[in-house]
């Protein structure tokens, strides 16, 4: 009886060493979520609050420098529209980007795509930045969910 425990066991010995590796395999997969996740929550979502502050620091000051002058009694309310100020700050890069972007990929992309984002107001684009920012950013609320 002996002999035969024996044989079965050096028969068995690669389907468990293939069980435990597949065991192992699985738990090390599940470590590396658990790793990730908090990397996620412990780095990115901060970024996130970060960036949602800038965000919305940018197009307060942009919505604020844009109205100065109706407020003020000298002119209608005129908002200054995204390329503009990309313009003012680095002229060439605009037309770079477009000349980029038409040659990878179809000139529609820039011409209904881009251009349609870019020629939005600046307050306008760093609001809706922001407060997509902060809302994939906000922090989260543990669920506990009991079973009785």
């Amino acid at each position: 009886m002996a002999l035969l425990h024996d044989l079965f066991a050096l028969l068995l010995w690669p389907f468990k060493l293939a069980y435990w590796t597949v065991m192992w395999a699985i738990q090390a997969t599940v470590w590396f979520a658990k790793w990730v996740l908090n990397l996620v929550v412990g780095v990115a979502l901060p970024a996130l609050r970060f960036l949602a502050f800038v965000f919305l620091l940018i197009g307060t000051i942009a919505l604020v420098s844009d109205a100065t002058p109706a407020l003020d009694g000298f002119g209608p309310f005129e908002p200054t529209l995204f390329v503009e100020h990309w313009r003012g700050l680095a002229p060439k890069s605009v037309s770079a980007a477009q000349d980029a972007l038409s040659e990878s990929t179809h000139p529609l992309v820039w011409d209904i795509g881009v251009a349609s984002i870019i020629n939005l107001p600046t307050f306008f684009i760093f609001g809706v930045l922001g407060l997509l920012a902060a809302f994939a950013g906000q922090r989260r609320e543990r669920l506990d969910v009991f079973v009785n």
